[in-house]
């Protein structure tokens, strides 16, 4: 995904780094490589670990040449943030109904994040609007409008969409910390919070205790629990639409 103007050129952001040119090098190393491999670290050993000086040494290059693509770490933050928005998959069919299109875009972007875990804390929390994640953000407004969204309704109906998607991202992708959670899968954390609810006295809790026995395996998974609230979230918009024709 690119952020192209309406000539098929790449549009220009007055807020967007430029690309330098270093095509006189011998072995350029290119914006693209550096926002590659900066990626590749965080993923592999998370954001606080991560440094210019340990991303030249995974480059095998200087702190000069990577400097010379970008300012500082905090604008390459930027550019990988928006490199991140390329993944998504925004070729769907216009014929579609928009509530089909629109479900493809919400888990596209969970999906995006949830690849990304280390990089999920920074996703909603940091402005960074760059070509990609404009383009994103286009589509998606592109496709809400083409369902009758307008007005407050389409500001409302976007805004809901994408803070649900990304929103339950970092939620999947959080670490789960607490008494007793050292070297526990999550499978497994959910089994001893499972049984800590279960051990409530009833008298206080009843509800409670009653969730965890008539609560099955399914309706804890976190696909299982992103569907129900996304597709809730459309029968809402919906309903909506056909009160106010």
């Amino acid at each position: 995904m690119t952020g192209d103007g309406p000539d098929g050129k790449p549009a220009r952001l007055a807020w967007w780094p430029e690309v330098r040119d270093r095509s006189g090098d011998r072995q350029p190393l290119s914006r693209d490589q550096i926002v590659a491999a900066a990626i590749k670290l965080i993923d592999a050993e998370g954001l606080d670990a991560f440094s210019m000086r340990r991303l030249g040494q995974e480059l095998g290059a200087g702190a000069t040449s990577v400097y010379w693509h970008v300012k500082d770490k905090d604008q390459l933050i930027d550019l990988v943030l928006d490199e991140l928005v390329e993944e998504v998959r925004i070729d769907d069919d216009p014929e579609q109904p928009w509530r089909e299109r629109a479900a493809r875009l919400a888990r596209e972007f969970r999906a995006v994040v949830k690849r990304h875990r280390h990089l999920a804390p920074l996703v909603g929390a940091r402005i960074s609007v760059g070509p990609n994640t404009l383009r994103g953000m286009e589509h998606l407004l592109s496709v809400l409008r083409a369902g009758g969204f307008d007005g407050d309704r389409l500001t409302l109906a976007f805004a809901s969409i994408l803070t649900y998607a990304l929103g339950s991202a970092v939620m999947d992708t959080r670490e789960l910390t607490g008494p007793g959670s050292d070297g526990k899968s999550v499978q497994e954390l959910q089994a001893m919070y499972a049984g800590m609810l279960a051990s409530l006295p009833t008298e206080a809790y009843p509800n409670l205790v009653r969730l965890v026995t008539e609560t099955g395996l399914e309706a804890m998974d976190d696909d299982v629990q992103f569907e129900y609230g996304l597709q809730r979230m459309f029968d809402g918009m919906e309903a909506e639409s056909r009160s106010m024709s």
